[in-house]
């Protein structure tokens, strides 16, 4: 049964449930059901938990620093929407509409294990520290319970209804914003637990580089080789390995050896050496004169070519629009054989400073005008490697130090590059405390503990209806009537308006991001 079908089943089935048992929910003090889907069970005991929390903890002190910790999420929360929106007109590719639903199950870039655990625990302490705030200031808890939606998604807190509507709106607001704050906490503090600690506890077992891709082209393309640490090849060693792109000068074509690590021993193969195109560039030379990708460039102007940087060099003291001759070789593998064969291409070179005019305009300089350029991406034969530690600092979000902004949302989207969890044979490069099984799980299980938790952070903090931010934001308006230069926020007519306005805008800009790239 495959993995949608299921999802379907235990959705419908439980949406059938839930209308058959409607009736029967609807007579009982302990069970209520919210938009007919999400199961509310209510628990009248042992409420007095909250209070005796209230009274060993300093909430009023929190709950007031939760107020500025919401105005910047309300920011960030808002330029992320806008940015997304404006975004989505220079998208092509949109997502699957069930992968805008953070929720584990439906959204397959969510760990199911990871994912219930991680919002189950975090909408729990959400809605505690709602109801510790509110106990704090007086004012009673009428029930707790558990939210349902097939699985356990969170609990709830129910303060007694008069009480809140008649509370000042200041200490109202400290009870809402108190719930988005400690989201907030929770995720940094994870973040810190994850990139740090964690980070500094995993070592390299043994030097040398990732491989991260095998392109088409090599020999090695199909060996599930992905993943591996190449420890060796030709005649690079360890960490030197990084050193591919300038290190070996092996003639090109002839069979050098690489030595694989995959975390339980090593593995060894032959491959052709020089460099492989993996990518040719639209209307520069090399695409415009058919060049294959998967073809290692033996030559340039008789120029024996071993590596990238020898293509680099060479191409330096040539200069553009000069006819030059380019030989490859492309290797066809039957079985434990490998044949090559050559290929002869007549062309007109290009400048870098073209290429640089057309991608990348700010940074073009006359330097550029000396040049040639070819238009191909190449990799030494066709093996896509990455440092190991700079591997390491993406999976254990270090950019999100080094590179701000950019590198917090690196860290965001490790789940949509596969990176979280951590692949299992990245993992398995490493030595660590407590052993793979226990380390690695704990690892992830904080990384969804922060991606979770900033997530509820900022959603809760927009003014939608259906988020804490709405009322906030209407509180917020409230508490500034009282200044006589606002003053015309007293008027619910207006108020309603300017509430009415800020749900309108947060729809609308998720609306667009989901389907501006459906229809451009």
């Amino acid at each position: 049964m495959s993995y949608i079908l299921l999802v379907l089943i235990l959705l419908f089935g439980w949406v059938f449930a839930m209308s058959v048992l409607n009736p029967f929910i609807k007579k009982s003090q302990h069970f209520q059901l919210m938009y007919g889907i999400l199961l509310l069970v209510k628990i009248k005991k042992n409420r007095n938990i909250l209070t005796r929390l209230a009274k060993v903890s300093d909430s009023k002190f929190f709950s007031r620093l939760s107020i500025p910790i919401v105005y910047v999420l309300i920011i960030l929360g808002t330029f992320l929407l806008v940015l997304g929106a404006i975004l989505s007109f220079s998208i092509k590719q949109s997502l699957p509409l069930n992968e805008y639903l953070a929720l584990p199950g439906i959204n397959p870039e969510i760990p199911i294990t990871y994912g219930i655990v991680a919002f189950s625990l975090s909408v729990i302490i959400h809605e505690m520290f709602h109801g510790i705030v509110a106990r704090k200031h007086d004012i009673d808890v009428t029930s707790v319970g558990v939210i349902f939606f097939i699985v356990p998604l969170g609990a709830f807190v129910e303060p007694e209804e008069k009480q809140i509507t008649e509370v000042d709106p200041v200490i109202r607001r400290r009870i809402v914003a108190a719930g988005i704050a400690v989201n907030f906490i929770i995720a940094i503090f994870a973040f810190l637990i994850f990139s740090i600690a964690l980070s500094h506890a995993a070592v390299q077992t043994e030097p040398g580089a990732y491989l991260d891709t095998v392109f088409p082209g090599s020999p090695l393309y199909n060996s599930s080789i992905s993943g591996y640490e190449i420890t060796s090849i030709g005649n690079l060693h360890g960490n030197n390995v990084n050193n591919i792109s300038s290190g070996i000068n092996a003639m090109p074509g002839t069979l050098i050896n690489v030595t694989m690590y995959d975390g339980h021993g090593y593995r060894n193969y032959s491959t052709p050496a020089g460099i492989t195109v993996v990518a040719t560039l639209q209307s520069f030379p090399a695409a415009l004169a058919k060049v294959q990708n998967g073809s290692y460039i033996i030559s340039i102007q008789n120029v024996t070519i071993y590596n990238g940087a020898g293509l680099s060099s060479e191409l330096n003291t040539i200069s553009p629009g000069t006819n030059i001759t380019m030989v490859t070789e492309v290797f066809n593998s039957n079985g434990s054989h490998l044949t090559g064969t050559y290929h002869t291409y007549h062309f007109k070179t290009a400048s870098l400073y073209s290429y640089y005019e057309i991608y990348d305009p700010s940074a073009t300089n006359n330097s550029q005008k000396n040049g040639s350029f070819l238009g191909v991406n190449v990799v030494y034969s066709g093996l896509g490697i990455i440092p190991m530690g700079y591997m390491k600092s993406i999976i254990f979000g270090d950019f999100a130090y080094k590179s701000g902004f950019a590198g917090f949302m690196q860290s965001i989207a490790l789940p949509l590059e596969g990176l979280n969890p951590v692949p299992s044979s990245f993992a398995s490069l490493y030595t660590v405390p407590f052993g793979g099984s226990i380390f690695w799980p704990l690892a992830n299980m904080m990384y969804w503990f922060f991606w979770v938790n900033i997530l509820l952070a900022i959603t809760n903090a927009l003014p939608l209806a259906i988020f804490d931010g709405a009322q906030f934001f209407r509180d917020t308006l409230i508490i500034n009537s009282r200044h006589e230069s606002l003053k015309f926020l007293r008027n619910e007519k207006t108020l309603a308006t300017i509430l009415s306005f800020a749900t309108t805008f947060v729809f609308t800009m998720i609306m667009i991001e989901i389907i501006v790239p459906r229809i451009i």
